[in-house]
């Protein structure tokens, strides 16, 4: 041992002015990281908090397919899941006869979704409070729809398409509504019982309180008929001749 080490050993202070610059570069190095990783930690918890669907201020609804075929079933195509009331509800037609017209019995005509009658192009057009507002096209990414503005000017709750994106499995009614971003509207198989569900196709749309709920439940239906007609060729030009 060379002399003064059993000093250096009892006085930590000594061993601090020792450190060279390498180990206060890899000290400080190592601080940062730690104080990076809690961030994210921090940031990733307060996202997912943001977007689960189930906890309070989300407004659920529950969606009936099945009305949509006609037939007579004089159900709500969309009601709310808090007190069954219906919202949305099929004022005429159906995905067997265009337009569908859609809206509440107090408020009359809401939105009208339509299929062009002589286009191979698979589209369906979605108008809302008397103008058009997207249409639903077959997208790049399979089983993702792309939406087109119709270039009318709507109010300011009603966003463009340019700022929605979708994702997620539409076919499974397990996907996302987003605008710019920001979760919008989660559609989801719900494990609740009650109301039918499970037993006609039916499915839960959650909407975070504060946002218009029109223009979203209005996606989700137009999605729903696009699925089908558009989502079968034959069948699709069946009903366009």
């Amino acid at each position: 041992m060379f002399p003064h080490d059993a000093d250096k050993k009892a006085d930590p202070d000594h061993w601090i002015f020792q450190m060279d610059s390498n180990d206060f570069l890899l000290l400080s190095l190592a601080v940062t990281g730690i104080a990076l990783l809690i961030s994210i930690c921090v940031s990733t918890t307060g996202n997912s908090t943001d977007d689960k669907h189930t906890s309070a201020g989300w407004k659920k609804f529950t969606v009936r397919p099945g009305v949509l075929n006609g037939g007579g079933d004089q159900r709500a195509l969309v009601s709310g899941l808090e007190n069954g009331s219906g919202e949305l509800e099929i004022l005429s037609g159906n995905i067997h006869s265009f337009p569908i017209k859609i809206g509440h019995h107090r408020r009359g005509l809401l939105m009208v979704i339509e299929k062009p009658r002589r286009s191979l192009k698979s589209s369906i057009r979605i108008s809302l409070l008397g103008k058009p507002w997207v249409q639903i096209r077959p997208g790049r990414k399979k089983g993702i729809p792309r939406l087109v503005g119709a270039g009318t000017r709507m109010s300011e709750e009603i966003p463009d398409a340019g700022s929605i994106r979708i994702e997620g499995d539409i076919a499974s009614r397990e996907y996302e509504i987003r605008v710019r971003e920001k979760l919008a509207a989660a559609i989801f198989q719900d494990e609740e019982p009650g109301d039918g569900f499970k037993t006609d196709g039916s499915y839960r749309v959650a909407l975070p309180e504060g946002l218009p709920e029109l223009p979203f439940l209005a996606l989700v239906v137009g999605i729903e008929v696009d699925m089908a007609v558009c989502g079968n060729p034959a069948r699709a030009l069946t009903l366009e001749a």
